[in-house]
């Protein structure tokens, strides 16, 4: 069985794409868009995932978790592992990556904190690079 991904936010909708998904009509639940009938796509590779539209889901729905904010040492330092797990530089992080590590590995704060605590996704990377600059 294969793992049915929306056609506009390449994000994952059915886990038990058996032939044509969906079956009938549906609406994304991450970008809300309307996807016909046997129009998802099961050819979605992971490392190709449209970062941009994706991204933005991950962000609205991480705003909307209402989140505490958490130490931001503790968030440049989460950051800096995930970076060095995907090996990318800390500026080069994506959003995706991070959200994808992170709901994987409880040690790591979820993105709704890293979100509450920067104020989005660029102030973030920027202040763990600063951070790693520092202690080198």
């Amino acid at each position: 069985m294969a793992t049915a991904h929306c056609p506009h936010c390449l994000l994952p909708i059915g886990d038990d794409a058996d032939g044509p998904f969906p079956a009938q009509r549906m609406r994304c639940p991450h970008c809300r868009l309307g996807i016909a009938a046997g129009r998802a796509r099961t050819d979605v590779d992971p490392a190709t995932v449209s970062s941009g539209s994706a991204a933005g889901v991950l962000a609205n729905a991480a705003r909307r978790e209402d989140a505490e904010a958490a130490d931001p040492l503790v968030i440049a330092g989460a950051l800096r592992t995930v970076a060095a797990r995907v090996e990318v530089p800390v500026a080069r992080l994506r959003m995706l990556d991070y959200e994808r590590l992170s709901a994987a590995d409880a040690e790591l704060p979820a993105l709704a904190s890293v979100l509450a605590t920067a104020g989005s996704w660029k102030k973030a990377r920027q202040a763990a690079a600063d951070a790693l600059a520092a202690d080198a």
